[in-house]
């Protein structure tokens, strides 16, 4: 009897006897769940104060186990996004006025939608206090030098915006980050059931165009991961640019035209890093074709056992295996070394942008020493 794609990736498992997600609308929990606990997440003390007590108390109640962790969230169970997922997928595809693959991405961003924008407005709201904070010391160092009687009637207003500020960014970008894990899982989790559900319904037909195990085993491990982790990251598409945006024009204002120095620096250096992601995408191709042929031919000697068994093959297979994983292993060490870069013009690029904006903000008149 066929199974379900989503029982397949959750497979079946005892939940009621642990507590509902506390945020889930209709959960019991949300009811005692402020919006002091939501967002400093209190509700996660009960977890942690066990799981320290344990140590001292060995017993086996008081150990911490899987029933003392909160249920999925509603939303976020495979079984409920599948049947959404190909619920919206459908529509989308109906409506869809020209042959190409848009509905899918406008499936996965209403999948995502719910926590996605919310996940936006937060990470806008800590760029707001991190930009701000700046200015509001650049003020209170300004009323400090300029003050020479009792400076606390007009450093207290700053000092008190840099301290609630310091706390909204906190509480931001702490929200921030787990409504854009909470989005990578949707995503991970409905592409995968979408994977099994598709792969279970395909004819001989319908495999004989080049997928086997091995791609489907890599869609599900490696594709669907990849969708997680952009998830995490795909607000500093829009964050980044308004961020290095508004730096510049308060720069202007301050310290003048040179800061269109370093603002060039930034520009300058986007071409090369969008060089440096090409070469990893090809490398990766490469990888996943040879990660594909290796786990083809596991799975062609675990599914022909006996055949391997009786004619000894296993050494063949082995060398095959070995083969394959070195070659593989080769274009996971380039990938990691250009990865490397990556990270090595993250650190600089900023260093170098401010070094010769106030490089060039010295040199460019002695009155500014």
């Amino acid at each position: 009897m066929m199974c379900k794609a989503s029982e397949v990736v959750t497979g079946k498992r005892d939940v009621k006897s642990r507590l509902p997600w506390p945020e889930d609308p209709d959960s019991t929990i949300t009811r005692c769940c402020s919006i002091y606990s939501r967002w400093t997440y209190s509700y996660m003390n009960r977890i942690f104060r066990k799981g320290a007590l344990q140590k001292r108390d060995k017993s086996k109640g008081a150990q911490l186990t899987q029933n003392d962790l909160y249920q999925n969230p509603k939303d976020d169970q495979a079984a409920l996004l599948n049947e959404k997922f190909w619920t919206v997928y459908n529509e989308q595809k109906r409506q869809a006025t020209r042959n190409n693959y848009d509905h899918f991405l406008r499936t996965l961003f209403i999948l995502v939608k719910p926590t996605f924008v919310p996940a936006g407005i937060c990470q806008l709201v800590a760029l707001t206090c991190q930009l701000s904070v700046p200015m509001c010391i650049m003020k209170l160092l300004q009323a400090i030098e300029s003050n020479h009687g009792s400076i606390v009637p007009k450093t207290l207003p700053y000092v008190l915006a840099i301290f609630f500020l310091s706390i909204m960014n906190a509480l931001c970008t702490h929200r921030y980050q787990l409504l854009s894990y909470q989005s990578g899982i949707v995503l991970r989790t409905a592409i995968t059931c979408a994977i099994y559900e598709q792969s279970l319904k395909l004819s001989p037909k319908g495999r004989s165009g080049g997928l086997t195990s091995g791609n489907v085993t890599n869609l599900v491990a490696t594709d669907t991961q990849k969708f997680f982790e952009v998830m995490h990251e795909a607000h500093q598409i829009w964050s980044c640019p308004l961020a290095i945006l508004i730096v510049v024009i308060l720069l202007f204002v301050l310290i003048g035209p040179s800061c269109l120095v370093g603002a060039a620096i930034l520009i300058g250096l986007v071409p090369l890093s969008k060089r440096v992601a090409h070469i990893i995408v090809k490398i990766r191709k490469q990888r996943v074709a040879v990660a594909d042929e290796r786990i083809e031919i596991v799975s062609a000697m675990l599914q022909d056992i006996k055949i391997t068994k009786l004619n000894n093959y296993e050494d063949q297979f082995e060398k095959r295996v070995q083969d394959a994983r070195m070659r593989e292993l080769e274009f996971i060490k380039r990938e990691q070394s250009v990865w490397g870069m990556t990270l090595v013009l993250r650190v600089i690029t900023p260093v170098l942008a401010s070094f010769f904006t106030f490089a060039t903000y010295v040199l460019s008149s002695e009155d500014n020493m």
